[in-house]
């Protein structure tokens, strides 16, 4: 089991260590990331720090938002199944939590990025987000085809579709899906 408790310290440290931490803090998005990856190295006698992979980050800055809520996988089926689906897609049109995550993972808006940029964004979260089993995509010329695949459901297809149309809505292109109870398919046409 995992050890959940966690200790406040209070210490003073020299004003070179002091703008080291806050450099790392930025850089890991808290001090206390920067602090704990620094403790870490030193326990692993690391002369340099490991880097951090992009699903590493991206769980970090989810962390530090508060935006991870640990659910068993067949419990979120249930939910998924039940959902109030009309209630989902008004929330989505209100809010667009997706295109806020993408946008807050590549550091710029929607409408600054290539369609590539939001296409790797989004493929990147979704793997990250571990609702899917498989996340492709492949170049077709004129437009792009992703594919998801997952085992949560019908519910799940239509509410990651919704997701996903909202994303590409605001980004501004076409795009024509084909769901059905584990796999999505969207082709994501170049042309504004």
């Amino acid at each position: 089991m995992f050890n959940l408790k966690k200790h406040r310290i209070a210490t003073t440290i020299s004003e070179k260590h002091w703008i080291l931490l806050k450099k790392y803090g930025e850089k890991f998005e808290t001090q206390q990331k920067a602090l704990e990856l620094a403790l870490e190295c030193l326990e692993n006698n690391s002369k340099q720090c490991p880097k951090l992979t992009i699903k590493q980050n991206i769980w970090l800055v989810w962390e530090s938002i508060d935006a991870v809520c640990c659910v068993q996988k067949e419990t979120l089926k249930i939910l998924i199944e039940t959902v109030n689906l009309e209630r989902f897609k008004g929330y989505v049109t209100q809010n667009k939590p997706i295109e806020c995550v993408v946008e807050f993972f590549l550091q710029k808006s929607l409408k600054e990025c290539s369609l590539k940029e939001v296409i790797d964004g989004l493929t990147i979260v979704f793997r990250a987000s571990h609702l899917f089993d498989t996340v492709n995509y492949k170049d077709n010329g004129d437009y792009y085809v992703l594919v998801l695949t997952h085992s949560l459901s019908l519910n799940n297809s239509k509410l990651c579709l919704t997701t996903s149309e909202s994303v590409f809505n605001t980004y501004g292109v076409n795009v024509e899906s084909i769901i059905s109870e584990k796999t999505i398919f969207m082709k994501v046409f170049k042309d504004k």
